[in-house]
């Protein structure tokens, strides 16, 4: 009760020290009223003109929140405070199609119409690409942490105490899901390991047979070549042979023949 009577009483002076400002200055007014705006738009998602896009789409760009650029849910932060979004690619490009053909620079001329355009185009690629994603949602964690503190404050104690519970079992089911997921992942990274070093063993066992293989054809044609001299030899020496043999019966022929002619030589001679 103490803690809620402190609130007011302190958002009272708070109010009461804008009141006396916006008296006397008038150039506080005028940024409180553009303060005004810009938080309807920031709030706006339904029912918007081209031009009410536009406005919203440069005024997120200026505050870097691309999440209400393209009208999509806010991150929110899990038991363990790590930024969560699950919002679906196809959801962002959904979301990025409705807004293009709104503030498209063919139907909205005008040089605030064309920023838009390219404004929104750089927030569906920073959103669909996963490091730029995780990049963003770790800038928008602090955001994301003051918004959940401020529903929990805005929660009665008996609300807290269930919201404690909750989030005490949602962070046991977090930590057991990481054990998991560690788990699979080193068994992956041994099994990986494990195919590499078969792959290796079985490349080197294949590499010697190779090489097992080309000495023993080397060796055998080396021996093959050997018999073929020696076969190749023998042929030509067998052919050496026959041909001295024909030679002999030849000149035995011809003295044969030249013996006979003398004889026929001495018949045909007269007696003295």
């Amino acid at each position: 009760m103490a803690d809620r009577a402190f609130e007011r009483l302190f958002t009272q002076a708070a109010v009461e020290t804008e009141e006396t400002f916006e008296r006397e200055d008038p150039e506080h007014r005028k940024q409180k009223r553009q303060r005004t705006v810009e938080d309807q738009l920031r709030k706006m998602t339904d029912d918007m003109t081209a031009k009410d896009a536009i406005q919203r789409i440069l005024l997120a760009d200026k505050d870097r929140d691309y999440f209400r650029m393209l009208a999509l849910p806010l991150p929110e932060v899990d038991a363990l405070g790590r930024p969560t979004w699950n919002v679906t690619p196809i959801e962002v490009s959904k979301a990025y199609r409705k807004l293009s053909i709104l503030v498209h620079p063919d139907k909205n001329p005008g040089d605030e119409a064309r920023q838009a355009f390219e404004v929104l185009n750089k927030a569906h690629r920073l959103l669909k690409d996963a490091g730029e994603l995780e990049t963003i949602l770790k800038d928008h964690l602090s955001k994301a942490k003051a918004r959940k503190e401020e529903e929990e404050a805005r929660a009665t104690v008996e609300e807290r105490v269930v919201l404690i519970a909750q989030q005490q079992e949602e962070a046991k089911t977090l930590r057991k899901q990481e054990a998991d997921a560690l788990n699979t992942e080193i068994v992956r990274q041994m099994k990986e390991k494990q195919e590499k070093a078969m792959k290796k063993k079985e490349a080197e066992a294949a590499s010697k047979y190779r090489r097992c293989k080309n000495i023993v054809d080397r060796n055998s044609g080396s021996d093959s070549d050997e018999e073929d001299a020696k076969k190749r030899a023998l042929e030509a020496a067998q052919k050496t042979g026959d041909n001295s043999e024909s030679d002999d019966e030849d000149a035995q022929r011809r003295r044969q023949a030249l013996a006979k002619r003398r004889q026929q030589q001495l018949r045909k001679k007269p007696a003295l």
